[in-house]
């Protein structure tokens, strides 16, 4: 799943194209330097009372041929005092009584219904605008609004910082060596990219460089608009790959963007994706939410069952076979295009794994895998059995059901049957999770009682911190 918060997936658009030579501009390249025009356009927004957007960050990408779209909210509306934030799946609203924030992630119930209240973000009634910082008080809320992959708001910066984009007009402090400053101010670029049309307003495109990023700003020189941002698709000079997909572009599309004062004032309740959390919980700031519960099968004693491997000479049971603990792989679903691959690339990542470990471990551990036999010639090919690894006969699918374990998944059981830990073989923050689990069953711990209990002290103190910061 692609690590950008608060978006779905859509089959991706035609992006705006510069317009041919035989088209009519009634609008032609300023005579100012690029970069003294963008700080013109910035300065229009350092200098507004009133502005908003319906703004959405846009990635596309692809993968076996495959181009998806995928979009997340980036809206900001500003009235004096009053703002409104949807970026990701943060929220934030604040006006000249006070400031309210949560996060819109159906997948934790909205951050288990957090909302956190606050003092308004603008310094008394009679503060023309918000303070940057203030919006940007609470951790947890802000972390959401600034980690995905297109950055925080731009729309902010331009704002409210009192040094807008100072990054591409080398404004921010450095700490590097001369001839690192210097080689920055090599790589570093503001110009013209030419005029073209996009959402039918004639834009003046404005390239900036910093180092490796080039940004690309579409600008209605009418109203000194930015109406949308072409961003960086590499890091270091390496194009961006998430997952396995490729990136082709990320752009930040500023849709209905406009200086013009509202004819009313603005409600949150009439802001685009302001929907609060059904029972919100009013905190005075945002807690991290407790690790989820253990897997139901932790702890659990398998029932009995009695297999033979393929050279009809081992027998497996609930308790393994004669190591103090058994290493379960279940093979990939096989109705997956590359499951022989991944079986084998699994089995690979496990041997790996315990190889490098302590001799106390290698000693201890007996890996199984529950593959089909064409997969068990691969294993054999790749000189993963020869009495390393114990594969099962593939007739023994049927009394394997016991065990209860997804395809493509782990399981480490102890000589008494009872499950230890279950794991992702290709998820390293769940082999390091391995190496010490096994290490503490070696050492006598009871690993599964002792989950459980962290986890109950865990939710206990979560509630303790939730009551302790409940909002009167």
């Amino acid at each position: 799943m692609i690590a950008f918060p608060g978006c779905g997936g859509t089959d991706s658009a035609d992006r705006p194209t510069a317009t041919s030579s035989q088209d009519t501009f009634t609008i032609s390249l300023p005579e100012t330097p690029a970069a003294e025009y963008l700080r013109q356009v910035l300065t229009r927004y350092q200098n507004t009372r009133s502005y908003r957007d319906h703004g959405e960050v846009r990635l596309d990408i692809e993968q076996d041929g495959q181009r998806v779209r995928r979009t997340a909210p980036m809206h900001v509306v500003m009235d004096g005092p009053t703002i409104w934030i949807a970026a990701y799946d943060a929220r934030i609203w604040s006006d000249s009584e006070r400031m309210i924030g949560w996060i819109a992630d159906p997948q934790t119930d909205f951050h288990d219904s957090q909302v956190v209240l606050g003092p308004p973000a603008a310094d008394g009634r009679s503060a023309a605008r918000p303070a940057l910082e203030a919006l940007l008080r609470d951790p947890i809320l802000t972390s959401r609004m600034v980690s995905g992959l297109g950055g925080p708001p731009p729309q902010l910066e331009w704002l409210l910082d009192p040094n807008p984009m100072g990054k591409l007009f080398g404004g921010t402090e450095t700490t590097g060596a001369p001839d690192e400053e210097a080689q920055g101010e090599e790589n570093r670029e503001i110009k013209y990219d030419g005029l073209a049309r996009r959402d039918n307003v004639q834009c003046v495109i404005v390239q900036a460089t910093a180092g490796e990023d080039v940004y690309r700003f579409w600008i209605d020189p009418m109203r000194s608009l930015i109406h949308g941002v072409e961003l960086p698709v590499s890091m270091a000079g390496k194009q961006i790959e998430l997952e396995g997909w490729k990136v082709h572009s990320l752009e930040l599309v500023l849709a209905d963007a406009t200086f013009q004062s509202p004819e009313s004032r603005y409600r949150m309740a009439d802001m685009p994706d302001a929907d609060l959390p059904p029972q919100p919980k009013y905190l005075r700031a945002m807690v991290p939410l407790p690790p989820p519960a253990p897997d139901r099968r932790l702890g659990r004693r398998l029932p009995a069952l009695k297999v033979t491997d393929r050279t009809g000479r081992i027998t497996v049971t609930q308790r393994g076979v004669d190591r103090p603990l058994t290493l379960w792989y279940a093979g990939a679903d096989p109705s997956v295009g590359d499951a022989q691959a991944r079986d084998v690339h699994a089995a690979h990542v496990l041997s790996a794994w315990l190889r490098q470990s302590p001799e106390s471990i290698r000693e201890s551990v007996q890996p199984v895998a529950m593959v089909d036999d064409s997969t068990a010639r691969l294993f054999t090919d790749a000189g993963l059995a020869n009495g390393f690894w114990v594969l099962l006969d593939q007739r023994a699918k049927r009394d394997m059901r016991p065990l209860d374990l997804e395809a493509g998944r782990a399981m480490l059981v102890d000589s008494s049957g009872k499950v230890v830990w279950i794991g992702d073989p290709f998820s390293p923050a769940d082999i390091v999770s391995l190496s010490a689990i096994v290490g503490d069953v070696i050492a006598g711990v009871d690993v599964s009682d002792q989950i459980h209990r962290q986890w109950k002290a865990d939710q206990d103190a979560y509630r303790e911190r939730i009551n302790q910061l409940q909002s009167p």
